[in-house]
């Protein structure tokens, strides 16, 4: 599997009304794990949190369903041009080494004037001339070149089983992007969510205060009251501005993967919530994972590459053969030409070479060895994957259910605390207490809808087939 960025998770101070919402993960934060601000530090990181914007800046507000995100980051993504140009290096290597058996053919047309020297050969002393004069002749032929190995045979083999591997990293990387689009898409939905919540908290704390500052004007209630709800409208306020900011920069984290402008304004038409999970049954999931997992196909294509590579070193033990030759016609014009031919071939054997091919057997032996470690470990770790991500998503779903609860009480409290403050049975203290319950109990709902639908993208990740499955695990038609 390529490597994604940790999860991470935002912390609540035990004395804040949110102190009781569950851990977030922020999977993919342009913004994080790097203490320069520049882009290029981001990139050298994790590829997969930048983009090549391909699009120009449209005017106004620009609409986008969660298709439309997918779409855009597996054309604009980083971590996927990358890839792509990794996938191209591996044709170009592969045909490099098919190009090494085939026949090499050339065509040559020489003019040649030239003079010879016989001082050289002491001419002055046997009485000859110093030169022999400018004299021209012309050439035309064809060239042929091929070489015969078993080395170079297996080095094609070896090439091609490296671009089986490139091709399936290509496959796994657009796996990720889809994980990065729709975490952040998720991600914004979820800031989306807080940002509302924030602004219904902030009406009720202003007409509690209005409320509470009339009662102490008529002296009906005394003026700690208004003071506690003059501090939980500002707290409110405040809660409100860091919810807002906290959207903006998830937009623009958003905008970094899937290649928009960061200026370019936006809206998300496509509404997830929370949906139940399909049933799975942990022996299909696996079987899944198994025939899916682009990463293990790569790291078997891996091992039959180092294979090869151990084939093509030994055989450069055994005799090469490489056949030669030309055919043209020579002359001292092309009208008073003559054909010509030259034919040769060459049979080596290599008899001592100071160890160096043993050198180089062992060499791609330890290679093969490392890669039939690495594909065995990736074996369990795909199931590690499935297994560790249908926990998470079993305790996701309970998070779910367990916020609808204490979203409901928490409702049921306040509404309860109200009756009490207008008996005058309590005062403005349970009152605000109840309000800031129900405050905790909606953020909690908002990120355990998130952390639900994360948990089904990274069980989708974790099969192989994030790209195929997205829309129907998240309930997106």
């Amino acid at each position: 599997m390529l490597l994604i960025p940790r999860l991470g998770a935002q912390s609540t101070s035990s004395n804040s009304p949110l102190a009781n919402s569950i851990a977030t993960p922020r999977p993919f934060d342009p913004g994080t794990n790097t203490t320069n601000p520049s882009a290029l530090a981001v990139q050298a990181q994790n590829p997969y949190l930048g983009s090549v914007p391909l699009r120009p800046l449209v005017p106004g507000v620009l609409p986008l369903t969660l298709s439309e995100i997918v779409s855009l980051g597996l054309r604009s993504n980083l971590g996927l041009i990358d890839t792509e140009q990794a996938h191209a290096v591996s044709r170009a290597a592969r045909i490099r080494a098919l190009s090494a058996l085939l026949p090499q053919l050339s065509a040559n047309l020489t003019e040649v004037y030239s003079n010879i020297s016989l001082n050289t050969i002491g001419a002055q002393k046997l009485g000859l001339p110093n030169f022999i004069g400018q004299f021209n002749w012309q050439s035309a032929d064809i060239s042929y070149r091929q070489r015969l190995d078993l080395s170079s045979l297996h080095e094609l083999r070896a090439a091609h089983d490296e671009e089986k591997v490139s091709e399936a990293s290509l496959a796994d990387a657009r796996n990720i992007v889809v994980l990065a689009s729709t975490s952040a898409y998720l991600e914004v939905l979820s800031s989306q969510s807080r940002v509302k919540a924030a602004e219904a908290e902030l009406a009720s704390a202003q007409a509690l205060e209005s409320l509470l500052k009339d009662r102490v004007s008529r002296q009906v209630s005394p003026e700690i009251d208004a003071i506690r709800a003059t501090v939980a409208r500002e707290s409110a306020e405040q809660r409100l501005a860091l919810v807002q900011v906290r959207l903006e920069k998830d937009k623009l984290g958003l905008t970094r993967i899937i290649g928009l402008p960061v200026e370019q304004e936006f809206v998300l038409t496509s509404d997830v919530g929370f949906t139940r999970t399909p049933q799975e049954n942990l022996d299909d999931l696996l079987r899944e994972a198994s025939a899916s997992r682009q990463d293990l196909k790569a790291a078997a294509a891996r091992v039959e590459q180092a294979k090869q590579e151990v084939k093509a070193q030994t055989a450069k033990r055994l005799p090469e053969l490489a056949v030669a030759g030309n055919g043209g016609e020579t002359g001292v014009t092309f009208g008073h030409a003559y054909g010509t031919y030259h034919v040769e071939g060459e049979l080596s054997v290599p008899i001592f070479t100071g160890r160096r091919i043993q050198a180089d057997v062992q060499t791609a032996e330890a290679a093969l060895r490392r890669s039939q470690a690495e594909y065995e470990d990736l074996q369990q770790r795909t199931s590690y994957d499935v297994r560790s991500a249908l926990l998470d998503l079993r305790a996701a779903d309970k998070s779910v259910e367990v916020a609808d609860t204490n979203l409901l009480l928490a409702a049921d409290g306040l509404r309860q605390a109200k009756d009490r403050f207008e008996a005058g049975v309590s005062n403005s203290l349970e009152l605000i207490e109840a309000q800031q319950a129900l405050v905790s109990a909606q953020d909690n709902k908002i990120e355990s809808v998130y952390a639900h639908n994360l948990a089904k993208l990274t069980l989708i990740r974790s099969t192989g087939t994030a790209e195929r499955d997205y829309a129907t695990y998240l309930g997106v038609r």
